[in-house]
């Protein structure tokens, strides 16, 4: 395909996803006010814990996660909590509040998580784009992980945001909210004003790279198709990634406790290994294949003395040993094959495919050639050993 060609391709693959991601829009806009309340759900969990500081009762990892997955049972524990103790802090009320700017900021909001649902609910669609854009670079063998491709993406994607929405966000949320509150020496008070607009577009951008980290799996998969890594390579460089995974856990978690960075840096971890064993699943055919090509020559012969040259190697005969299977001889191609082959009109496709053909028959000729030598090596060797 041409220049122009491709960029046609790609204009066409983009108008189509982003015309996914507007019907999801529109289907959004429907449930925006619960669609804004799954979003703020992190942020309610955060000052909630932040109210409890206020009479010095500390909240661990673990009460994050089962408050994010049953928001029922967290709204009875808040209302039960704040009947037993009211608030001394200004700053930490019983209930959050979020504000907007000016009378259109609202608007805009809610249009952001239309936007943003619309995304989540096109993911397929656009995934499938972005294969359909690669397809045509890639063999037939590859085409067909069209479906697998869609899916699993589409799968570790939204893995990766809930792992961020249900463990991170919401240690991330009260650490930032502890800088709030009354100034130590003074009576000055640090309250925490939090605007619809930073807030989504915070909260997006979070979720958009813990999405994009778990694509790792994925990613290293295409690496070993292309032949650009093996899983050897990627099994060395495992220690390596280990300590990068920790120090990327550390950015992204900013409390400083070793359970929230165990639990951000270990799935990364896991991840990685998942993808090392992708690569070992695909490479493994080469590696296998290279087997047949190593110690073809035969065993090493003795020394030279010093000042005469070295022998020539002998010539072994093709012909294959009683017993042994002879190599199979090229087919014959007739003149009409040829001249109707010449006089055919030129197909890429086809061409491609007979050059792989013609390819894999050359390699098993040369394949069963290094059998036959090695067996006569073996024949030679053995004789001169029954002959000691």
């Amino acid at each position: 395909m041409a220049l122009g060609e491709h960029l046609e391709e790609l204009r066409n693959r983009v108008f189509k996803a982003v015309f996914a991601c507007f019907l999801g829009a529109v289907v959004v806009w429907n449930w925006r006010e619960k669609m804004f309340a799954w979003l703020l759900r992190p942020f309610e969990v955060a000052w909630y814990c932040r109210y409890r500081a206020n009479f010095h009762e500390e909240c661990a990892v673990l009460d994050y996660a089962g408050w994010m997955a049953h928001p029922a049972r967290f709204h009875v524990l808040r209302e039960a909590t704040a009947r037993l103790h009211p608030s001394t802090n200004p700053a930490f009320t019983v209930y959050p509040e979020i504000h907007f700017p000016d009378p259109t900021a609202g608007f805009i909001a809610y249009l952001k998580i239309a936007a943003i649902g619309g995304l989540v609910l096109a993911l397929p669609v656009v995934f499938y784009q972005l294969w359909s854009f690669i397809a045509p670079g890639l063999y037939d063998r590859e085409k067909r992980y069209v479906l697998p491709f869609v899916f699993f993406s589409t799968g570790f994607f939204l893995a990766g945001a809930a792992f961020g929405y249900y463990l991170v966000f919401p240690v991330g949320h009260e650490f930032f909210l502890a800088f709030g509150g009354k100034v130590a020496g003074t009576e000055v008070t640090v309250v925490p004003t939090i605007m619809m607009d930073e807030y989504l577009g915070f909260t997006s951008q979070m979720l958009l790279a813990f999405g994009v980290v778990f694509e790792l799996p994925l990613f290293v998969f295409f690496l070993s198709l292309a032949g650009v890594v093996t899983w050897r390579q990627l099994l060395k460089f495992g220690r390596y990634f280990t300590v990068l995974a920790f120090i990327l856990a550390a950015i992204l978690t900013p409390t400083p406790d070793v359970f929230s960075q165990v639990m951000l840096g270990g799935p990364l971890v896991i991840l990685y290994f998942v993808a090392v064993f992708l690569a070992y699943l695909f490479g493994a055919r080469d590696q296998k294949a290279s087997k047949f090509t190593k110690n073809t020559e035969g065993p090493p012969g003795p020394p030279s003395p010093p000042g005469v040259p070295p022998p020539a190697a002998p010539k072994i005969p093709l012909a294959p040993p009683a017993g042994a299977r002879a190599a199979i001889p090229a087919p014959a191609v007739s003149p009409k094959a040829v001249v109707s082959r010449a006089a055919a009109p030129a197909d890429p496709e086809a061409a491609r495919v007979r050059a792989l053909k013609e390819q894999k028959a050359r390699d098993l000729q040369e394949t069963e050639a290094a059998s036959v030598k090695t067996g006569a090596w073996k024949d030679r060797v053995g004789k001169g050993t029954k002959g000691l």
